[in-house]
C-alpha cells in the first residue's frame, strides 16, 4: 500500500507560482466598495487535477474568477463578459464566510499533494486554509457545499471558456 506522503508533487513553473502569489496576496482594498458586510474578499483554491497538473481558481468579492494553469497559462477576464462568472464568484466569496471556524490561519501558502485541494480565504484579518477531500465518502455536508460552492464558479468558468472560443475569442498572454 503506497504511504500518501511519498505523492509525488506536480511539476510547476514560476510565472505560475508568481501569478499565484500575487493572487493569494492581492489586498483587500481593492475590494473595499464590495465589502459591506464581511472581512473576507477572496477564495483561491488549488486543485490538483492530475499528478502533473494543479489548477488554481482565484475569486474575489467584486466577482472576478480566474484560473491559473501549473505548467503556465491561464484563463481570466471571463467576468467582464459573463454575468453568470461573477454570481457563482461572489456566491462563493460571500459564503466562505461560514467557514472561517473550521478553517486555520495559514502561515504557509503551500500547494496540495495528491487528491487534497487547498481553499485559501483571504480576510481583511489574514489568510485562512481549508484541507478539503472531494474524493472523500466520508467528508462532512459543510465541506461538500463548500466544494460544490467552487465547483459551480469552475463550471461558469468552463462554459465561458467554450462561448470565447466559439466566438473566437483566444487566451490572451499576461500582461506582467
Amino acid at each position: 500500500m503506497a504511504n500518501n506522503d511519498s505523492v509525488m508533487r506536480a511539476p510547476v513553473s514560476k510565472p505560475y507560482l508568481i501569478t499565484r502569489n500575487q493572487a493569494l496576496r492581492l489586498s483587500a482594498s481593492n475590494f473595499t466598495q464590495f465589502m459591506t458586510e464581511s472581512t473576507v474578499y477572496g477564495v483561491v483554491v488549488d486543485i490538483p487535477m492530475s499528478p502533473t497538473l494543479i489548477t488554481t481558481l482565484a475569486c474575489y468579492v467584486n466577482g472576478a474568477a480566474n484560473l491559473y494553469f501549473s505548467p503556465g497559462g491561464d484563463y481570466s477576464g471571463a467576468a467582464q463578459r459573463y454575468p453568470g462568472v461573477v454570481q457563482t464568484a461572489r456566491s462563493l466569496v460571500v459564503n466562505a464566510a461560514n467557514y472561517l471556524e473550521s478553517a486555520e490561519r495559514a502561515d504557509t501558502l503551500e500547494l496540495p499533494n495528491g487528491r487534497i485541494h487547498f481553499a485559501y480565504i483571504l480576510t481583511t484579518g489574514g489568510t485562512y486554509r481549508l484541507t478539503l477531500n472531494p474524493y472523500d465518502p466520508a467528508r462532512s455536508e459543510r465541506e461538500r457545499l463548500f466544494t460544490a460552492l467552487y465547483q459551480r464558479v469552475m463550471n461558469e468558468l468552463r462554459n465561458a471558456q467554450m462561448k470565447d472560443k466559439a466566438a473566437g475569442i483566444s487566451p490572451k498572454p499576461a500582461d506582467q
